[in-house]
């Protein structure tokens, strides 16, 4: 029996396995984040004006839960069979939350840095250089084939 792959076939090596590993890791923290800001807007009403007023923290919350969503959804895209040919576009989309995640973070933290925040955001960061690696290989086939095609060149005759 002969087993072919698809052109978009995917090789799921080391660097795919930690950028699944990372983007898990840090969408988790920020469901953990929304979670405990909504448990926080519902049973400290007196913490939760210090901090803004419910409105605020509602806010924060559910961008900690759409940030953690979108790591998962942006993940699981960028290896399923069925988006292969678009993953480029969805390895820059992760590229682009991660990277604007971490924007945010900086310009919203206020100089309050905490252990999970500080480790989230080099987890983050290493999530980026991972992604920009596998987009490199991924492209390097390509070149290759493309240089090793038999049309290229001088003439045989």
């Amino acid at each position: 029996m002969t087993v072919t792959s698809s052109p978009n076939a995917m090789r799921f090596g080391a660097i795919q396995i930690a950028i699944c590993v990372l983007a898990v890791a840090t969408a988790a923290v920020h469901i953990y984040l929304g979670v405990i800001t909504h448990v926080m807007v519902v049973t400290q009403p007196e913490a939760t004006a210090a901090a803004g007023g419910a409105a605020a923290l509602g806010f924060f919350a559910a961008l900690f839960y759409l940030d953690g969503l979108g790591y998962i959804v942006l993940t699981a895209a960028l290896y399923h069979p069925a988006f292969a040919r678009f993953r480029r576009l969805t390895r820059w989309a992760l590229i682009a939350l991660t990277a604007a995640t971490i924007v945010a973070y900086f310009a919203l933290i206020q100089g309050q840095y905490d252990a999970i925040g500080i480790g989230d955001k080099i987890a983050e960061v290493v999530l980026i250089v991972l992604l920009v690696v596998e987009g490199r290989r991924d492209r390097l086939p390509a070149k290759v084939a493309a240089s090793e095609r038999p049309d290229r060149g001088t003439s045989a005759s």
